[in-house]
């Protein structure tokens, strides 16, 4: 059984996908990587996934427009099953004593730490890319500025070798994204 995830890993989808597994107490599962909503549902719709795992809403960001666009129109794609999950972000630089001019994360991560994000660092530009594990990868290897920072999970930015500067910087702490198991519709 193929899972396709909006992500890469070390992102919220795959902490989601994993729950759904869990959920479904299914042992044969493989994770397949996909960044983004679009790349779900062309992936489900080629059969090439049996499942896809996509954001939906956030409790402080809204919808996640990515993935509603994405859906537009596909009565072929079902929605599964639903998990809630809760978000906890934390800031990573490349190294510790970095100066920060930019902060890079997906767009909906930016939103949901825009007040405290704000505050550290007001004159900050914002980046959006891909994905949150996908920005702390991204400055791990040089392809963001060494002043950039990134929002990501705990989990990623250790994995890339990041320094991490603060944790849970949430604007809310009880942050929650609700997650969608889609599947094709049997015809």
């Amino acid at each position: 059984m193929k899972i396709g995830y909006m992500g890469i890993p070390f992102s919220n989808s795959e902490e989601a996908a994993e729950i759904f597994v869990r959920k479904n107490r299914w042992n044969d599962a493989a994770f397949i990587p996909l960044m983004s909503a679009p790349s779900v549902v062309k992936e489900l719709e080629k059969r090439s996934v049996d499942y896809g795992v996509v954001a939906t809403r956030n409790a402080v960001a809204g919808p996640v427009i990515e993935t509603a666009d994405s859906l537009n129109g596909k009565s072929n794609i079902e929605e599964y099953q639903t998990a809630d999950v809760p978000i906890h972000h934390c800031l990573f630089v490349k190294r510790e004593g970095c100066s920060v001019a930019a902060v890079a994360s997906h767009v909906q991560a930016l939103m949901q730490t825009a007040g405290n994000i704000g505050r550290m660092f007001p004159l900050a530009e914002r980046i959006e890319v891909e994905d949150t594990a996908y920005a702390a990868e991204m400055l791990a290897d040089g392809l963001l500025p060494d002043s950039t920072a990134v929002v990501c999970r705990k989990d990623a930015g250790e994995h890339y070798g990041l320094h991490l500067l603060k944790e849970n910087i949430e604007d809310d702490p009880t942050n929650m994204t609700s997650f969608s198991l889609l599947r094709i519709i049997s015809e």
